[in-house]
């Protein structure tokens, strides 16, 4: 499943925190290891244009 949109991001996510607890060994394991590797990918090749997550720190401060 290649992830092309910040909501295929979500849904590997999820599906990381889902299969946390599989065995290295396992096909769910194998499965997440994939998923890490997806999700990291997305994050390299779209950091830039990715919205934040938590506003910026300094905003609190005001």
């Amino acid at each position: 499943m290649p992830i092309n949109s910040e909501q295929d991001l979500e849904s590997a996510v999820a599906e990381f925190q889902r299969l946390a607890d599989a065995p290295d060994g396992s096909p769910d394991g194998q499965r997440r290891m994939e998923l890490d590797a997806e999700i990291k990918a997305y994050y390299v090749q779209c950091s830039d244009e990715m919205r934040a997550a938590k506003p910026p720190r300094d905003s609190f401060d005001q």
